[in-house]
């Protein structure tokens, strides 16, 4: 009953503050940013001075001896699907956060979608990292917002991270149309371009590594017990020892390069965020990036 009604205290903290950022300062820019991403073809029109040479058909082009570009419209409508990483590693928090990363995962996931709700777009949820995988399919309102959150904040502890393949294959089994898809992970699972490009290519993916900053730079605190947060596994380290901390710092440095490498490959957009500090500037700096690539 306790962790219920600590649940819902979280979800009322989250809404008043995601409805509030949602309202003042963040729905229009989800829409130029994101919505704007979801464009059908519509027709073809001569080329005119500041077009981008991208979109010229060259066949039209080399029929009519004359430049055309192509035109698109915006879909009416985008769905948005958070997918949320619930393994046991995001249920981390470091002394120097008051979130673990679930939590803030969550908050980031409540003005996402508060701002898909305030445009009239659907939004869904799939949660990975536990077995079985849960799936809200999306849908319009407030209400879906506040499932959301819940739904978040009250996931079960996940065991280890699985393969990213499961998860792609998860959301190309329940997504037929095109769908705009905001990955909530700290992608400590192994990179899989296969996956991840199959993905993107059928969707638009925007990758949220969510890091709690202790886990980056480990603290210089002498003999701990440390326990492995998806195998239960303990261990006693020596923090203080400066060799142990560089292999850390390599390791994981190493692993995060490999992921990067991926996504610049794809050229997929992958901002980092840290639990300690404010993602809104992340976001809106995310998404004037978006907006500058949309025809209009």
């Amino acid at each position: 009953m306790d962790k219920t009604r600590d649940i819902m205290q979280k979800v009322r903290r989250i809404e008043m503050q995601a409805r509030r950022l949602a309202e003042a300062t963040f729905a229009g820019e989800y829409r130029s940013g994101f919505r704007g991403q979801g464009l059908d073809f519509d027709d073809f029109r001569e080329y005119m001075p500041g077009d981008e040479p991208r979109f010229i058909d060259w066949k039209v082009t080399a029929r009519t001896g004359t430049p055309y570009v192509r035109k698109f419209h915006e879909e009416r409508e985008q769905a948005l699907l958070l997918a949320v990483d619930t393994s046991g590693s995001m249920h981390y928090a470091g002394s120097r956060s008051a979130d673990t990363k679930l939590e803030y995962s969550a908050r980031v996931a409540a003005v996402l979608a508060y701002s898909a709700a305030l445009n009239g777009d659907k939004m869904g949820l799939l949660l990975f990292g536990c077995k079985p995988h849960f799936y809200l399919p999306p849908a319009k309102g407030v209400q879906q917002c506040l499932r959301i959150v819940r739904e978040i904040l009250n996931a079960p502890v996940g065991g280890e991270d699985e393969e990213v393949s499961a998860v792609v294959d998860e959301v190309l089994r329940t997504q037929r149309k095109k769908t705009l898809l905001v990955m909530l992970s700290d992608f400590l699972f192994a990179p899989d371009k296969q996956a991840i490009g199959k993905l993107n290519f059928r969707h638009e993916l925007i990758p949220l590594r969510v890091n709690d900053p202790i886990e980056l730079d480990l603290p210089a605190v002498g003999s701990v017990l440390v326990q492995d947060p998806e195998s239960g596994r303990q261990m006693q380290v020596n923090l203080s020892d400066p060799a142990l901390t560089h292999t850390h710092s390599q390791v994981l440095s190493a692993h995060y390069a490999d992921w990067d490498k991926l996504f610049n490959q794809l050229g997929v957009d992958h901002p980092a965020l840290l639990t300690d500090t404010d993602f809104m500037p992340v976001l809106r700096r995310l998404f004037k990036r978006r907006s500058r690539v949309i025809v209009r």
